[in-house]
């Protein structure tokens, strides 16, 4: 079945940084027209991994109440990043249940037409450099509770970690831990992210987890739509940036917010 509107996909907004596009942002969701029938938050809405998660969501009650009036007009899905990770935690709360969070579900998939669109943040796809994505998890979560003290959030893991025999044996020592927690908190521009894409189109390769699919995700600010492959990323909404994604009976196109 053709799509009869438009779905839009944003990622990485992080509300609570001072480089976030939030005045931006607020004006767009205020011209999304009677063609766009769901709005997808692909994670990293929140920066929760710099400010404490309560101040951050008091800072920004406006959006919040701007994102829930559009509801039942344009459905809106969210799927959290490693930097709002903590919203797991409040699928009980009005806020759980207007955006549907479900501690259980980590992806989203939609059908259209002969396409099934499957959204990831993307920070799943550091799983292959991490070495272990429960470990990326567990940290992205510790850090949203210790705001941007990256050593006391990777000295908590480890006491959390020590404990558990199938994951110790993952781990040599507790530099391990402080070294890759270190270089996960670097900012997009300041780590090597050129292979994730490779890892994207892997996912819906044969014998990929999405295979056949199209994989749309966030993560590293930097926007791309390759149909031939399968994959787009939705860009970021920091500092000069206003991207987002566009699907309807054409496919996927990359649009940009001026």
């Amino acid at each position: 079945m053709p799509l009869s509107k438009k779905c839009i996909v944003v990622s990485d907004l992080h509300l609570g940084i001072p480089e976030s596009n939030k005045e931006r942002f607020m004006a767009f969701l205020d011209e999304l027209g009677d063609d766009v029938e769901r709005l997808i938050l692909l994670g990293d809405i929140f920066d929760l991994w710099r400010r404490d998660p309560l101040g951050v969501l008091l800072d920004n009650t406006d959006i919040l109440q701007q994102l829930m009036s559009l509801e039942p007009r344009i459905n809106v899905s969210f799927v959290v990043g490693n930097h709002d990770y903590h919203a797991f935690k409040f699928p009980q709360s009005h806020f759980g249940t207007v955006f549907d969070l479900d501690p259980q579900r980590h992806d989203l998939a939609l059908r259209y037409g002969d396409t099934t669109y499957h959204f990831i943040h993307g920070y799943q796809l550091e799983n292959k450099r991490f070495g272990n994505l429960e470990l990326y998890e567990l940290f992205a979560d510790r850090l949203c509770m210790e705001g941007d003290d990256v050593g006391k959030a990777a000295d908590t893991i480890w006491n959390l970690v020590s404990g558990k025999a199938d994951i110790w044996n993952k781990l040599i020592v507790c530099s391990w831990v402080k070294e890759k927690a270190a270089r996960l908190t670097l900012p997009p521009e300041e780590r090597d992210l050129n292979k994730l894409p490779r890892y994207a189109i892997d996912l819906v390769g044969d014998g990929g987890h999405y295979q056949n699919g199209f994989l749309i995700y966030g993560h590293t600010h930097k926007p791309y739509v390759n149909m031939d492959a399968r994959t787009a990323n939705s860009g970021s909404w920091v500092g000069d940036a206003a991207d987002y994604l566009v699907i309807s009976d054409q496919g996927v196109t990359l649009e940009s917010y001026s």
